[in-house]
């Protein structure tokens, strides 16, 4: 008579119930805002608004069959500056920066589907208003996006 542990049939079944195939997905939505108002009178007048954005997504896989690798970061900046000064001088800046690094490996045999994917929005806005002095306004964007996908055999 054959004995069949319980453990040994659990482990069976749970082997049965896998599936065929490895995902691996990275999520990374960012949303930021930054609002800033300088006023003076007799003075200067100073508006600073600034976002700064850094993600690094990496997925590595090892072995064999079909895989599934995705990284997505959407990222919507939006920042504005205002500067008013009466008698002085008014300055103002709005600066949105960005850097997305995304990587998918997969190391062995088998079908992979590998995706990157990071829309980026980004506004800048600056008024500076000065009477009796200079006034500048200054607004930038910056982003930078590093992707990458991988296979060996």
């Amino acid at each position: 008579m054959r004995r069949i542990s319980l453990l040994s049939t659990v482990a069976s079944l749970v082997l049965l119930a896998a599936p065929a195939f490895a995902g691996q997905t990275n999520y990374a939505p960012t949303h930021q805002n930054a609002y800033s108002n300088g006023f003076a009178i007799g003075g200067t007048a100073s508006g600073l608004s600034l976002n700064d954005n850094a993600i690094g997504q990496s997925n590595l896989l090892l072995g064999k069959g079909p895989t599934f690798q995705s990284n997505s970061a959407p990222t919507t900046q939006h920042a504005s500056s205002h500067a008013f000064s009466l008698f002085g001088d008014a300055d103002a800046t709005s600066v949105n920066t960005n850097l997305i690094q995304q990587d998918n490996t997969k190391l062995g045999k088998g079908p992979t589907f590998q995706h990157n994917s990071a829309p980026t929005t980004q506004s800048a806005v600056s008024s500076a208003v000065s009477i009796g002095g200079d006034a500048s306004a200054l607004s930038a964007n910056s982003n930078t996006v590093i992707q990458g996908n991988g296979s060996a055999r």
